[in-house]
């Protein structure tokens, strides 16, 4: 049995306005989805490179996003942070600070919220890694808070997916899970110096997606290791696919994918 990470889905107020910025700072959409519920877009490298970003425009959706404390960043990458700051700042977007070199780690990194006040960090890697010098932009992993990092990381252990590394940057200690081949996504969690008590989901983030090659056998190994279950597997004619649902720790709802052939 396999796991990896898909996209996570937040909300948001405009789902155009919201596409036509990352569209702007260089990702592409990929899907456009109406359900019952809601209006969703997928963005994401042209080139399949990286992570992808779910956007659900809510029906039931009036007035701001209520950001609460679950959600703290995303991140999308380049090979120009210069050229990519300034498309957000020109396409009206709020500066939090502009591109600067890390001290600590070999990256230029600047930050800037989106349409909806969702903060995103730019990062350029000097090098990257895979030796790529010219895609203009990817999504890198995204950042929720949890209460007990530790909590959670063995949560997603369950998932089967592996904690790839752990750092303290002093306000918070992070961690990355991820599928230890490499495939699909990132999940970086943080546990902020500041958190006391539950985490506030306010309206902000509504799911995120681990895809398995078993959905049936991966919740029952989920739940049986003593985490909630929400939705029992079922599957879904439309997509051709089986889905459930747990909960994490902090009540983050995951929604377990798998796909079967066509």
């Amino acid at each position: 049995m396999e796991s990896w990470l898909g996209q996570y889905c937040i909300n948001v107020t405009d789902l155009e306005r919201t596409i036509a910025f990352y569209e702007a700072v260089g990702l592409t959409c990929t899907s456009r989805t109406d359900i019952q519920v809601a209006k969703e877009a997928i963005l994401e490298n042209a080139e399949g490179k990286g992570g992808k970003i779910q956007l659900a425009q809510q029906m039931a959706q009036e007035g701001l996003i209520d950001m609460g404390s679950a959600f703290w960043k995303l991140y999308v990458n380049t090979n120009d942070i210069g050229r990519m700051y300034q498309a957000a700042i020109d396409f009206g977007c709020e500066s939090v600070t502009a591109p600067a070199r890390a001290e600590r780690w070999p990256v230029t990194v600047g930050f800037v919220k989106d349409p909806d006040g969702y903060l995103v960090e730019f990062v350029q890697r000097h090098p990257w890694l895979d030796g790529d010098d010219t895609t203009q932009a990817w999504v890198g992993q995204y950042c929720i808070n949890v209460s007990d990092i530790d909590a959670t990381i063995k949560f997603y252990e369950a998932l089967g997916l592996t904690c790839t590394s752990q750092t303290d940057i002093g306000i918070a200690k992070e961690a990355i899970l991820e599928n230890a081949d490499g495939k699909g996504g990132k999940v970086q969690l943080a546990q902020q110096q500041t958190q006391v008590g539950p985490i506030d989901m306010g309206t902000a983030m509504w799911k995120l997606y681990v895809h398995t090659d078993d959905c049936a056998g991966l919740h029952a190994a989920t739940t049986a290791a003593g985490y909630r279950s929400v939705t029992e597997p079922r599957k879904l004619e439309r997509w051709n696919t089986t889905i459930a649902f747990v909960a994490d720790p902090d009540n983050y709802q995951v929604e377990l994918v798998e796909r079967h052939p066509d």
